[in-house]
């Protein structure tokens, strides 16, 4: 009786045409992402032979840290253009999503521009081994400024390629955007398998290069084929198609996204520069060890949840408010078993190290394990609260929380240094904002899950 139950639920579920698009998102996500998985950890020990030098691989992974940054200054246009083009693709209003397909890019075009040119100039005056706590023994200063324009001028083109990621999950593919992901990491790590420089500063600029056509080249092929392909083809972007309304109305929905985008970036991925800075660019191979492993789990997690953020959106717009109500309950249960596997890794963690990193295998300290599978299982749940809340397009909480986070971070743990403490203060610094956030929004979403239905 009990599967006859389940079975019988299943087979409802597989009936609706949209729940069996988000099972089959799902469903290609992980297999997809397990493969990711795999690239990724296998990455670790390919990067530590190809730069031969904790530092500069230290500094590598803050470079790429840094530039996820700079995705900010769309100004949550991408965001805004997933939720209002998943609005407009479900009542069929397609004259309307190309109004907001041609604003997107106009607009980031205008932004683009004038940004690279500054960012592109600043380089020049900025002493990088300073910056990145470096020796100019290790790698020169000329160099790493060079590396660090190509790396800008390739992600400014990313700026406007990466437009189709959010149509595609407009396009309820978002499985899609995981295939392109994937590429863009193998791409990489087939250079650095099959070709190293003379120095470390030859390879850092090779990879810089190898690193932009990896992450563009992918994103301009696929938008090409979508652009030329139903629905899409109704949608073409065209300078015409730029109505003040739907640039007003995405960029005022961006803004929100953005500056909830900007304090979590500002609030997650300063870690590897403070950990440079404050205390050793050495730490921070070791904070990544950490942070790759109990990421992992997440990562896995978040798959399903990758589908979910247009999938509530889609509910929002026809008034499915109880499915909203089941999507948050089902998410939030699969979200404590997630942090159940966090705590559980921990016991094996010195194995898991010693097969991945071999000879480089760092010794494992159970404080700063048990401090990471904390801040992983925090960080799945505000995920989850994340992604219903940025569906019904909802974000003011974010921006309060993560704003007051990031603004106190830097000093909190510059006194934490001053102190004495650990470097992995940074991460019980980060877990503390988020349990009180995923406290907070928790219960806000349920009053107003409540008060859709009443």
């Amino acid at each position: 009786m009990f599967g006859q139950k389940y079975l019988l639920r299943l087979k409802k579920i597989m009936s609706d045409a949209d729940e069996r698009n988000l099972v089959r998102n799902i469903l290609l996500a992980f297999l997809v992402k397990g493969i990711s998985l795999f690239v990724s950890l296998f990455s670790m020990p390919l990067y530590i032979k190809y730069f031969d030098d904790n530092a500069a691989l230290g500094m590598w992974y803050t470079i790429l840290s840094m530039l996820s940054w700079i995705n900010l200054c769309d100004l949550g246009l991408g965001n805004g253009l997933r939720n209002r083009l998943t609005e407009a693709l479900a009542l069929r209003q397609y004259e309307k999503a190309k109004e907001y397909i041609s604003a997107t890019y106009t607009v980031l075009c205008r932004i683009i521009l004038p940004i690279s040119v500054a960012i592109c100039i600043l380089l020049q005056f900025i002493n990088f081994n300073n910056f990145f706590n470096i020796s100019n023994s290790i790698v020169d200063g000329r160099i790493i400024k060079v590396a660090m324009t190509i790396l800008v001028l390739g992600v400014c083109i990313n700026f406007i390629v990466k437009v189709i990621t959010n149509v595609i999950y407009a396009l309820q593919k978002s499985s899609l955007n995981n295939v392109l992901a994937l590429i863009s990491s193998i791409l990489p790590l087939i250079f650095i398998s099959v070709f190293k420089g003379q120095d470390v500063s030859s390879n850092l600029v090779l990879l810089s290069i190898v690193h932009i056509i990896s992450i563009n080249l992918p994103l301009i092929v696929v938008s090409i084929i979508l652009f030329n392909s139903e629905p899409l083809n109704k949608c073409k972007p065209s300078f015409k198609n730029v109505s003040k309304e739907a640039t007003n109305d995405t960029l005022i929905l961006g803004m929100h996204f953005f500056l909830a985008q900007t304090f979590f970036m500002l609030l997650m991925q300063t870690n590897e520069i403070i950990i440079t800075n404050l205390f050793s660019p050495d730490y921070v191979v070791e904070y990544s060890i950490y942070y790759k492993l109990f990421t992992a789990i997440g990562s896995l997690f978040m798959l399903a949840l990758t589908p979910m953020w247009s999938k509530v959106t889609k509910d929002f717009t026809e008034r499915k408010y109880q499915k909203i109500k089941k999507t948050h309950r089902l998410l939030s249960f699969v979200a404590l078993l997630a942090c159940a596997l966090e705590l559980l890794v921990v016991p094996f963690l010195q194995i898991i190290v010693n097969i991945w990193l071999q000879e480089d295998a760092i010794i494992i300290d159970d404080k700063v394990a048990i401090l990471f599978a904390v801040y992983g299982g925090l960080y799945i749940f505000n995920v989850v609260l994340t992604t219903i809340a940025n569906g019904i397009g909802e974000v003011r909480s974010q921006m309060v929380f993560y704003g007051i986070g990031a603004i106190l971070k830097l000093p909190v743990i510059f006194m934490s240094r001053n102190i004495g403490l650990h470097w992995s203060a940074v991460v019980a610094y980060t877990s503390i904002i988020l349990l009180l956030f995923c406290v907070y929004q928790f219960i806000w979403l349920n009053k107003k899950i409540e008060k859709l239905l009443a």
